[in-house]
């Protein structure tokens, strides 16, 4: 009998400390369940919020014609919205900014689907690579929210030594007429330097949101800045409140600690958000439009992959917030 009591003794406190580790990590990250995750698809499909959902997997056939001039958007096949009626459209276009928005790269016009997928859980699917293509998806009434969730995996391919240029993830902006811009609203989802004056330092992940006179970045509150990573997948999401006036912005990536500053960099910022109503403007992936008097359409190119971007009419809670993370993403 000693023999068993010498093997059950430990075998009990691995069984307690397993317990412990579960029932720790449910506490500590908020994730609702420890089991094997459901699918991402599935996962950002059941909240009740989604208004729109483009995972940006059609094949090769939706690819738009090389573009041939530049400046000048070439359209190809459809960007299915799964959830909601906002089908976009695939676009290439060369970007040759020429000296005009000198924050901005220049791009080639390229666009690749099928890339590599970018979730770490279950299937990863594919993506959209892009360096001058981007989707361009039409005005809608259903995408003009006073509370929202916008939620995307990026996967970023330009030099880290490559510095002082932005890059957008998602816009929906409405801003003129230069040189003045008296007008904002709307907001846009960038990797670029913190100064956007002295356009120095590491790029970071940020937003910038529209008050009604001006677009204006919104400053980080908590821990040090997130650092855009060239090497994983890049989770992204911001919310805001129009009840509280709260916005938050959420970046992930593996091994990063969910109670750090990198992670939820934005903490319950007090923001004035300016709606864009303007029925001329888009919601892009992958670029953002000028502002109105510009004699070039697209600047701010993305240079990636990208992949499940998500609009929500609400401001998703942290604890779905890891929830969408642990469906998608190793914690």
């Amino acid at each position: 009998m000693a023999h068993w009591y010498f093997w059950l003794t430990p075998l009990a406190g691995l069984g307690v400390l397993l317990l412990f580790r579960f029932v720790g990590c449910d506490k500590v990250f908020g994730l609702e369940s420890i089991d094997a995750p459901e699918p991402y698809d599935d996962t950002v499909s059941a909240e009740s919020g989604l208004i729109s959902y483009w995972r940006l997997q059609e094949d090769h056939g939706a690819e738009p014609p090389a573009p041939t001039a530049a400046n000048t958007p070439v359209s190809g096949g459809i960007a299915k919205d799964e959830k909601g009626l906002n089908d976009g459209a695939y676009n290439k276009i060369i970007v040759e900014v020429s000296g005009q928005f000198p924050d901005s790269a220049d791009a080639p016009g390229n666009l690749t689907l099928g890339a590599p997928g970018l979730l770490d859980v279950g299937d990863s699917g594919t993506s959209l690579s892009v360096d001058g293509g981007y989707v361009e998806i039409p005005f809608s009434n259903s995408l003009l929210l006073t509370s929202f969730t916008i939620e995307v995996l990026a996967r970023p391919e330009w030099s880290d030594a490559e510095t002082g240029l932005f890059r957008t993830v998602i816009a929906f902006t409405a801003d003129g007429p230069m040189p003045q811009n008296i007008s904002a609203f709307g907001f846009a989802l960038y990797a670029g330097p913190q100064d956007p004056v002295a356009r120095t330092g590491p790029d970071i992940w940020q937003i910038w949101v529209g008050n009604g006179t001006a677009i204006q970045q919104i400053q980080m509150n908590h821990g040090s800045p997130p650092l855009v990573d060239f090497t994983k997948t890049n989770y992204l999401a911001v919310t805001y409140d129009d009840s509280t006036q709260l916005l938050n912005l959420y970046t992930y990536v593996e091994g990063i600690q969910l109670d750090s500053g990198p992670f939820n960099p934005i903490q319950d910022v007090l923001v004035t958000y300016g709606q864009n109503a303007d029925p001329t403007s888009k919601f892009l992936i992958g670029i953002n439009q000028t502002p109105s008097g510009s004699n070039v359409p697209r600047y701010h190119p993305f240079k990636g992959r990208i992949q499940e971007v998500a609009v929500y009419d609400s401001a998703l809670t942290y604890n779905r917030i890891i929830s969408h993370i642990g469906s998608g993403l190793n914690l």
